[in-house]
């Protein structure tokens, strides 16, 4: 059930009134513990925000002069090598879009509700289905998650901030009118979605999950920048108590647009989401999505950053990015949390650690579906912030190696891999030394129990070139550190060099 008592007693009455009509619409909503007796239940997860969650990703749509001959469409990004398989689930065997009979969406558009079966066009637009948001991939990554049938049930308005509209009890100042409708909204999805979607007839919901994919309007406003992390913050527990889900898992989306390189207000705004989500709560985790982002010249709608340019690819590994996030979250609740950092050798070894222990949540950095190689120290020490809030933080043990990426050589010029002994190694000894030890007092910071594990041996003839002495050097380096800040080791060079012909790759770290 939802509560009231987190509404301030300065609110004017009409918001109280508003308020107490959305609470009732969700009085038929049960408690988990409630919900979790029931044979039969449903899966909801609430996605909100503004316009990048309404969703303008290009379907189909090719004018020349309106949609740039159709670049950047779905129909365009799904023939691309790189996204057939990512992508083909998107269609049946017929050619036509394919609708799941096990994830459902429940969106209330300006204009009309739509209800049913996960496909596209579940966006603000009306008419023939030409456009998608993140609810697509998303809910493609938790109906495959997931035993249970999965309702999305999204609450987007476009040009909507969170400073004021969505403004939460907590922040105080006047509650925000669409916070209220936010609310109102999802008590009539509860409420309704027997009536509306016959294929859940029967089911209890369970709220597993919050969404937040927002932003745009606090970024241009500095003001509005400098209180988001707070009004962030009080909007995850405002919700968490209205909706009587203690630790409710909540995913905030970065405001990705335009990818890394960026200004600096966008940059601020980012940190804002980021700290948001910093504050020792293992439920709240914030998803980078600059990987999301498509040049202009390559997307559909050439002139809308905001709207990621209308891309389909963005719009599909935003709801990627985000899925992944939430599964990650629901999986880990109750389980003691390992992260593992490194490079290539460590994103083999994740998934068998990941088998051998079930028992524990074990995960690394992801970029969508893809593991991310945390390369050498350089990168770390710029990463390493990010990295280690993950999946909502609060890490019982971190398992970190740096070493095959500072020791190899790249040229002077370019900084890119060499083969030449004479260019430079992208870290030496000493400046490996000063950033390891820089990694190392972050992950200190967060009580994780650490263990430092060593550089496997590199074999001659490889490339880029890596001296086979230089893993004995950089391992002495890392243990010295290691035992100097009391962290465990793993040396896994000397139980790799007593049986490297049965391991390794000839020429191949």
């Amino acid at each position: 059930m939802l509560r009231t008592d987190s509404i301030p007693k300065s609110t004017s009455l009409l918001v109280v009134c508003s308020t107490v009509i959305a609470v009732l619409m969700l009085m038929t909503l049960e408690s988990p513990a409630q919900v979790n007796q029931q044979s039969k239940t449903v899966r909801v997860f609430i996605l909100a925000g503004q316009s990048n969650m309404q969703g303008h990703g290009v379907v189909d749509l090719d004018h020349p002069e309106h949609y740039n001959g159709g670049k950047g469409n779905l129909e365009s990004a799904m023939k691309k090598k790189a996204n057939s398989k990512r992508m083909r689930h998107l269609k049946g065997s017929n050619g036509n879009w394919s609708v799941r009979d096990d994830v459902f969406c429940w969106y209330q558009t300006e204009n009309e509700l739509k209800t049913g079966g996960l496909t596209i066009g579940f966006s603000g637009y009306s008419g023939a289905p030409h456009h998608f948001g993140p609810e697509l991939q998303l809910g493609h990554v938790l109906g495959d998650a997931f035993d249970d049938p999965v309702l999305l049930i999204k609450t987007a308005w476009g040009g909507k901030s969170l400073a004021n509209d969505f403004r939460p009890p907590s922040s105080k100042a006047e509650l925000g009118p669409y916070y209220i409708k936010m609310l109102r909204q999802i008590g009539a999805a509860i409420n309704q979605f027997e009536s509306k979607i016959p294929q859940l007839k029967g089911y209890k919901p369970i709220i597993e999950g919050f969404v937040w994919q927002q932003g745009w309007n606090d970024m241009i406003d500095d003001q509005a920048t400098a209180e988001y992390e707070q009004n962030l913050r009080h909007l995850i527990s405002d919700l968490r108590q209205q909706f009587g889900v203690d630790g409710l898992p909540f995913v905030i989306g970065e405001l990705g647009n335009g990818g890394e390189k960026t200004n600096q207000k966008m940059k601020r705004f980012r940190a804002a989401q980021m700290a948001a989500a910093r504050h020792g709560d293992r439920n709240v985790a914030f998803v980078k999505t600059t990987h999301c982002a498509r040049p202009a010249n390559q997307s559909p709608n050439q002139g809308h950053g905001h709207h990621w340019f209308g891309n389909a690819e963005s719009y599909f590994f935003l709801g990627e990015a985000l899925g992944l996030q939430m599964v990650d979250l629901i999986e880990s609740r109750g389980k003691p949390r390992v992260l593992i950092l490194g490079d290539s050798i460590s994103i083999g070894y994740t998934p068998f650690v990941k088998r051998m222990m079930p028992e524990f949540f074990v995960t690394r950095p992801m970029r969508g579906k893809n593991a991310e190689n945390c390369s050498g120290t350089d990168k770390g020490i710029q990463e390493i912030d990010r990295w280690i809030h993950i999946s909502g933080g609060n890490w019982d043990v971190i398992h970190f190696n740096f070493g095959l990426h500072d020791l190899k050589h790249v040229d002077a010029e370019s900084g890119k891999n060499s083969n030449n002994p004479d260019d430079p190694l992208q870290s030496p000894p000493k400046d490996y030394e000063r950033q390891l030890q820089e990694i190392v007092d972050k992950l200190k910071a967060t009580k994780a129990k650490s263990i430092f594990c060593t550089t496997t041996p590199v074999p001659p003839g490889c490339k880029p070139l890596r001296e086979t002495t230089s893993p004995a050097i950089y391992n002495q380096i890392g243990i010295r550190i290691a035992e100097k800040n009391g962290i465990a080791i793993n040396d896994l060079y000397h139980y790799a060099e007593s049986r490297l012909e049965e391991i390794q790759i000839p020429s191949n770290v």
